[in-house]
């Protein structure tokens, strides 16, 4: 214990408080500094005119969601609160103004008083084109997943069109309010006025599933304890990418936003981030009483440490837990989904819920073809008493949850049948069914069967017959013509020898086994063999002549089946033969001779080979697959093998180019990927497709150094390597086992976590850089297509100019229509290229290029802003355009420009099968349109821009 004089206590603390004054007015001037600095930095960037109109407008009205935390909501005291009005404190230092939040409004009614311009401003709200007719946005300054949210007893969503038919909650008027409807009609979206009423009705049973963006859904689950009746089930193709929205007639404040974000730091945006998201414990201390207390404060304080330690070690392993869950339910569905054999999961009601590739590969059926057992036992088998049997097997299937093995036939859509062994798994109330491909494997055993058969058959009238010579030879002629003419009128080679191996009797099969071309130049002694055939046992070495058949059966060997390859030694022909065998015996045991049975397997092996190879290779690729993989690091499971490294390698940006090009780009993408990999590995090293666009690279007897060594020797080859123009791109991961504390899971774990790392940062990169391959290859496609797109852009831009947007709008407009129609990359060559007039399907396929567009460009976060105008250029003014149908104002400006500037182009450019039109006969047909295909006010603008001659 620590005394004082009592007199000094005052003392003591008088100079702290003046020491922690100090300290405070430091830190405040620094802070105020910086401040400062960034102010000063924003005002160097805005325009006179947007000074000038920031000075005109010192206030701007708020409106915040008051239930959507932690992005934003109301606190306890009715204020506004979370992570968008920290971004509006920031911004105001910045700007000068002041951000007056409007209260007491719930989401929809200040969703009424935004449209309406009532309100200036909102803060956090996601761009749709519906809201692009009355707010401009700034560019997303926050991007948060949006998921499917279900009780917990809900399988794994893969796919938001599981959730056709089924009754779904979204807050009206979010941003996946306005896109559900367009992208998935056919599920019943029901409308709910927050987030809390729609958690409340999907936890009452009232709704299968309810849409929101993860952050708020984490939050929810934690604050009202829900996390043990609802979860996360699985992802949507939507992100949240959040805003900020003014009244459309601010256009010059959404710019003037966009500056004032920009100067906010990657700091300052962690700082509100790790603000809102973990817990925060705040603690005070009466300095009025620290003397009395300061021994209870230590116990406290003891206390407290040891408290926290133990709920580290709970979250810990409550987050350990968590995270194999999901890994456990991610791996299945990865493993679900790109397996090799045909799966399918059914429900307790016997709907089928859910199939995978290889499923319809094989049958031929979609999920939307096959949506319960009863019509798939109508498809499947078609004959009506045969449908009858398998349904009275499998009546027990989803009830018992017992595992069967049984062989069907089974009868696919092209009309090919194939021997399917189906087993079935119950796990969670329904069952996994799994189908195995035996038609080859049943062929080769029914052909084994026979030949068994024959040869017992051959042997029992062999024998017969020669027991019959000894008896009587009467007896002994007739025994012949039956020997000679059972033996002759068999498929497979058969021969008699005597003891001095002189073939006393063989068939028609036997020389055309042996190669021979007729009876005469068959050898009738086998010493005379060995001079015209070399004969190999199975493991390659060649046979002497004792481990022949023949000398074999004459030695006593009795041998049901044998495998020998022969060569002839003059042709160089090679075959593999199946041999039974065995000695002849007298009434007395003693061996007269033998019998030898044989036949040509080597089809049936090469068969027998190949699904051995299907069995352990990806049917893609033609690495290895991942069962394959895994036998292998049970193998490889112990200290001898040690150090083992793995790399693990995902292909970036594959979902683009399959969505660009088709699935045909995507395959070369993946092979080419398991081509550079087999080229670095050396003996013994495993290359393996993981799943989807996961492979690994397995490397025994390898420490961290030298696999380190080898990626970066792959990283440098990936740079040289192109697919159809395309740079190929890879993420990698790596770590090493280096004892057997260590397992092969938490090494596997480890490298996946830097894999998805680097993914991280390098994925918005290459899907950038894939979308200029995309134009560049379109235009390479297309000259004339290059040169419209070209022309387009710069008569956009002087539309754009004419009717005054500011310059930021302007190049907006500008790159939008040099990428207008980048959605005809899908659209085959030769119907973009076409000299005559396009046919009425080949118009319904050109049709399709805005939406293909759409897709391409959302992808990527430096073209999100300008992929709704690529979908709507193709709108019209009166509603009779495509792809949606959108009426006036409905569609964007910007779409607007474009589609009286691709008009006129098209109008006035040369086609093999139509002359151009004259220009000032183009511009009229322009105005003539104006109110029914064109906006009169863009008309307006372009005939005031186009001269005439």
């Amino acid at each position: 214990m620590v005394c004082t004089r009592n007199d000094w206590t005052a003392e003591l603390f008088g100079r702290g408080a003046a020491l922690v004054g100090v300290l405070l007015l430091v830190v405040a001037s620094l802070v105020f500094a910086q401040e400062s600095a960034q102010a000063s930095r924003l005002h160097d960037m805005l325009t006179a005119e947007e000074s000038a109109w920031l000075a005109e407008h010192p206030t701007i009205t708020v409106a915040q969601d008051p239930g959507w935390p932690p992005i934003e909501f109301t606190d306890e005291h009715g204020e506004p609160s979370g992570m968008t009005l920290d971004y509006l404190q920031l911004l105001e230092q910045r700007l000068g103004v002041q951000f007056v939040p409007v209260t007491g409004l719930n989401w929809q009614e200040a969703f009424q008083k935004l449209k309406a311009w009532e309100i200036d401003l909102t803060p956090s709200v996601a761009a749709t084109p519906e809201r692009e007719f009355f707010w401009a946005f700034t560019k997303p300054y926050m991007e948060i997943p949006i998921v499917m949210v279900t009780q917990t007893d809900v399988a794994y969503i893969r796919d938001m069109s599981e959730l056709d038919g089924k009754r779904v909650a979204v807050v009206e008027n979010y941003a996946a309010y306005d896109w559900i409807p367009n992208d998935y009609p056919d599920i019943d979206l029901v409308p709910v006025q927050d987030v809390q009423e729609g958690l409340q009705r999907l936890q009452q049973g009232e709704v299968f599933a309810y849409i929101e963006n993860m952050l708020v859904v984490g939050h929810y689950l934690t604050k009202l304890q829900l996390s043990t009746t609802l979860k996360i089930a699985g992802t949507t193709p939507y992100v949240n990418a959040q805003s900020m929205a003014v009244r459309k007639d601010w256009e010059i404040l959404a710019g003037i936003l966009d500056k004032a974000l920009a100067t906010i730091g990657q700091d300052e945006r962690d700082a509100i981030y790790r603000r809102w998201l973990p817990v925060r414990y705040e603690y005070g201390v009466d300095y009025t009483r620290v003397w009395q207390a300061a021994v209870v404060v230590a116990l406290v304080l003891v206390a407290l440490v040891f408290w926290i330690l133990v709920l580290q070690r709970e979250i810990g392993r409550r987050k350990r837990a968590e995270s194999a869950s999901a890994e456990s339910e991610r791996r299945f569905t990865q493993l679900f989904e790109f397996a090799p054999l045909p799966m399918g999961i059914v429900n307790a009601s016997g709907e089928l819920v859910a199939v995978n590739h290889r499923w319809e590969a094989v049958f031929g059926y979609t999920l939307r073809e096959v949506r319960t057992v009863g019509r798939w036992y109508e498809l499947a088998f078609p004959d009506a008493e045969y449908r009858r049997m398998i349904q009275q097997e499998g009546m027990t299937f989803p009830t018992t949850g017992r595992t069967k093995y049984n062989d069907y036939q089974i009868t696919c859509k092209n009309g090919d049948v194939k021997s399917m062994e189906i087993t079935g798994t119950n796990f969670g109330g329904e069952i996994l069914t799994v189908f195995f491909d035996v038609t080859e494997r049943k062929a080769a055993e029914n052909e084994h069967r026979r030949l068994l058969l024959e040869a017992d058959e051959a042997r029992r009238i062999v024998l017969g017959a020669l027991e019959d010579q000894q008896k009587t030879r009467e007896s002994l002629v007739a025994s012949n013509a039956t020997l000679h003419a059972a033996i002759d009128s068999m498929t497979d080679a058969v021969f008699v020898s005597d003891t001095d191996a002189n073939f006393v009797l063989f068939n028609q099969a036997f020389i055309t086994y042996h190669r021979f071309a007729d009876e005469a130049e068959c050898k009738k002694t086998l010493a005379e063999y060995p001079a015209i055939f070399d004969i190999y046992l199975p493991d390659g070495t060649l046979a002497p002549l004792e481990r022949w058949a023949v000398p074999r059966a004459l030695a006593g060997e009795s041998v049901t089946h044998a495998e020998y390859t022969l060569r002839r030694k003059d042709t160089g022909e090679s075959w593999i033969g199946s041999y039974s065998f065995s000695p002849i015996r007298d009434q007395h045991q003693a061996i007269v001779g033998s019998v030898v049975v044989c036949r040509d397997i080597t089809e049936s092996k090469k068969v027998s080979e190949r699904l051995l190879y299907q069995r352990n290779h990806d049917y893609l690729t033609d690495v290895y697959n991942r069962g394959y993989l895994e036998r292998a690091l049970e193998r490889l499971d112990g200290p001898e093998h040690l150090p083992v490294s793995i790399i693990i390698a995902d292909t970036n940006g594959l979902k683009l180019v399959n969505d660009s090009f088709g699935h045909e780009a995507g395959d070369k993408f993946l092979r080419r990927t398991a081509e550079l990999l087999t080229s670095v590995a050396r003996d013994g090293d495993i290359v393996a497709r993981y799943g989807g666009d996961e492979f690994v690279l397995l490397l025994p007897h390898t420490n961290g150094t030298e696999s380190e060594r080898i990626m970066r020797e792959i990283e440098s080859l990936i740079k040289n390597v192109r697919v159809d123009s395309f740079q190929l791109t890879i993420s990698f991961g790596y770590q090493t086992r280096e004892s057997m504390e260590d397992d092969f899971a938490s090494v596997f774990q480890r490298a996946e976590d830097m894999m998805y790392r680097h993914k991280l940062y390098e994925s918005s990169s290459a899907k950038n850089k894939t979308i200029g391959l995309v134009i560049n290859s379109l235009f390479a496609k297309s000259d004339r297509e290059s040169q419209h797109s070209k022309r387009v852009s710069e008569l956009s831009e002087a539309i754009a100019i004419k009717m005054g947007f500011p310059s930021a709008e302007v190049n907006r407009i500008r790159v939008a229509g040099l990428m207008h129609d980048i959605g005809k990359i899908g659209i085959p060559e030769h119907i973009l290229n076409k000299t005559s007039a396009l046919t009425s399907q080949e118009w319904e396929e050109m049709r399709r290029h805005p939406e293909t567009g759409y897709r391409i460009l959302a992808t990527a976060s430096e073209f999100i802003d300008i992929s709704t105008i690529i979908l709507e250029h193709h709108e019209r003014w009166d509603g009779l355009g495509y792809p949606r149908g959108l009426a006036g104002e409905a569609i964007s400006i910007q779409a607007r420009i474009i589609h009286v500037a691709d008009a006129f182009d098209a109008m006035t450019s040369e086609r093999s099968y139509k002359r151009p039109m004259e220009i000032a006969a183009a511009i009229q047909e322009i105005r003539d349109c104006a109110g029914t295909h064109f906006d009169p006010e863009v008309v307006r603008a372009f005939t005031s821009t186009t001269p005439s001659d």
